[in-house]
């Protein structure tokens, strides 16, 4: 089942889109609650039960569990780990927690997370960087919040009302996925990761707060506080696309001969390798990924992606065999056999 969910939410990830060498990927997401029930950190079982039932039955005839409906509690420590490294699941929810859910479309695009941090997390998420698109799908899921027959958590004042204050108001937040190996390498990525918190951005690593921008991966997130997501997106569109050049002229004065050696050596460590840390497989598939970008070839770089979202995540400690099968997983998805 977890091969068919991963294969599901990742393909999404080879569809043709604009800035796909730069943006792997954006996302908006939606934050409510339901008024009636506490915070699911505050909520008894009961509550939480009564959370996951309501939502489930309110939000199945709208597509959401077509592609598959997740009890996260139920699946293995490796499964939630498969899922957190896939974006689907933020890392807290490695704990088993009961109650917890994700319900997904049929094609992947959309997930509900119910009982994380909010009661609600519907996340929306496309290729490349297509801003026209992530307001159509976020029009789309807030038309249909607005018709269910549930009261969220909601004042004039505040907006909607979140667990974590930050998120109050609109609870929208827009996060992109980004590859900016050319200015890491360049030396140049903290002045450019700098301008964008200037903006209000919020930049991190792969795997949420705490992480770090390993091997140029990182994620650019904005809260939407009590503003529109179109005007979130003009705030960002300007920046966003100098950051974009301003990558792709770093990658230009890569040594080609040099990047060539460094994924020489890097086989030879894969090839042989028992056990593989993730920061050594993140740098694996940030210098393949950019070879594929120096050749202009997007099969290359479209493989890269997907073995991005297939790794594993866990919390530190990792698990004894994580390493191992982590060293396996990867030499299968470059070399087969």
């Amino acid at each position: 089942m977890m091969e068919r969910i991963l294969a599901l939410v990742c393909s999404w990830l080879s569809a043709p889109a604009p800035d796909r060498d730069v943006v792997i990927s954006g996302r908006v997401r939606l934050a409510r609650n339901l008024l009636e029930y506490p915070f699911p950190h505050r909520a008894s079982e009961a509550d939480l039960h009564a959370v996951a039932q309501t939502l489930r039955e309110a939000l199945t005839p709208y597509g959401l569990g077509e592609g598959g409906a997740l009890e996260i509690d139920r699946l293995s420590m490796d499964e939630r780990a498969l899922l957190v490294g896939a974006r689907v699941l933020s890392p807290v929810l490695l704990n088993e927690l009961p109650h917890r859910w994700a319900l997904l479309n049929a094609d992947g695009s959309a997930v509900a997370i119910l009982n994380e941090e909010d009661h609600l997390r519907l996340q929306m998420t496309c290729a490349g960087w297509q801003p026209d698109t992530l307001i159509q799908q976020m029009h789309h899921w807030e038309s249909v919040l607005q018709r269910l027959p549930l009261r969220w958590g909601y004042t004039p004042h505040l907006g909607f009302l979140t667990a974590s204050p930050i998120n109050l108001g609109s609870g929208i937040r827009l996060g992109l996925l980004v590859h900016l190996m050319g200015l890491q390498r360049a030396r140049q990525i903290t002045r450019w990761l700098e301008a964008l918190q200037a903006l209000g951005c919020h930049t991190r690593g792969l795997y949420g707060e705490g992480s770090l921008a390993f091997e140029g991966y990182v994620q650019i997130s904005l809260l939407g506080r009590r503003d529109p997501l179109d005007e979130l997106l003009a705030r960002l569109r300007g920046t966003l696309r100098t950051l974009i050049d301003a990558e792709r002229t770093a990658r230009e004065q890569i040594d080609r001969t040099a990047l060539e050696e460094e994924w020489g050596e890097l086989q030879a460590t894969l090839r042989h390798a028992e056990s593989l840390s993730l920061g050594t497989t993140l740098r694996a598939l940030a210098v393949y990924r950019m070879r594929g970008m120096l050749d202009e070839n997007a099969a290359l770089r479209d493989a890269a992606d997907q073995m991005l979202f297939e790794a594993a995540v866990y919390l530190p400690p990792e698990p004894e065999h994580a390493a191992a099968e982590r060293a396996s997983w990867l030499r299968h998805r470059l070399w087969g056999g």
